[in-house]
């Protein structure tokens, strides 16, 4: 079957892990949001919290989502929402550690004749911003762009999620999509749902927030692997083809 789609995760696949942007956003800034504006005491507590549930969730949207409807928020906080969280995010977080923009990448993925989808499990706002900081966002758009806020209460690598994806970009057979993430989770759903994987391990494992679900590059659900997405077109040259090959 023709491969047509080539969806990609966004942190610490469309830059690499080691830039410590991922554990910046889940580290101090979202602890300091959750006591600025979710009532916890301290970021120890608020720690506890938010990575009891993001080892579940993996999305701190979701993560925080479930915990306030479990009753673990502090008694009398505000509302969570997910959108203020990711505007949160939009203006307090340091984008420079993402390094600037990724030209050779851009060019790289503007020749390609797939179509380019963005699928992350954070908010939208933030993520606009992070593509936009790598200089890929009009890779993307908004039509392309799918963020949590796109499929909760759902969440990669819950199946649904994808499903909902496949249904807004009229999908019928996900063997048609190439999976690019770093979550060997959400590889093994892609994987089970009939997609192509291609897992991005990263240059090392300094600033992976979730050591258990770090890359595995010898499982069995995994197609292709690479340090990398800058190495995509090297390994793959099939995906530029006239008539895109897996190969």
């Amino acid at each position: 079957m023709a491969i047509t789609t080539i969806i990609f995760d966004v942190d610490d696949t469309l830059y690499d892990v080691s830039t410590g942007f991922t554990a910046h956003r889940n580290g101090e800034v979202i602890w300091k949001y959750m006591v600025d504006h979710l009532g916890f005491e301290n970021e120890q507590e608020a720690r506890k919290v938010r990575d009891e549930y993001f080892a579940k969730y993996h999305s701190t949207a979701k993560a925080l989502t479930v915990a306030q409807q479990e009753g673990k928020l502090p008694s009398g906080a505000p509302k969570f929402d997910t959108e203020h969280m990711a505007q949160y995010w939009a203006d307090n977080l340091d984008y420079s550690l993402l390094g600037g923009e990724k030209k050779e990448l851009h060019n790289a993925l503007a020749s390609c004749p797939l179509q380019m989808v963005a699928f992350s499990n954070g908010p939208r706002i933030y993520v606009q911003r992070v593509l936009e900081s790598l200089g890929l966002w009009d890779l993307f758009g908004h039509e392309r762009l799918f963020a949590v806020d796109d499929v909760l209460p759902y969440c990669k690598p819950e199946a649904e999620a994808f499903g909902i994806i496949f249904e807004k970009l009229g999908i019928e057979r996900p063997e048609v999509c190439i999976m690019v993430e770093d979550s060997m989770k959400n590889i093994r759903q892609a994987k089970a749902l009939g997609m192509k994987t291609i897992l991005i391990t990263g240059s090392n494992e300094d600033g992976r927030i979730l050591p258990q679900d770090k890359p595995e590059a010898t499982d069995p659900t995994v197609d292709c692997s690479m340090e990398s997405v800058e190495q995509l077109q090297l390994k793959l040259p099939g995906l530029w083809k006239t008539n895109p090959v897996f190969e």
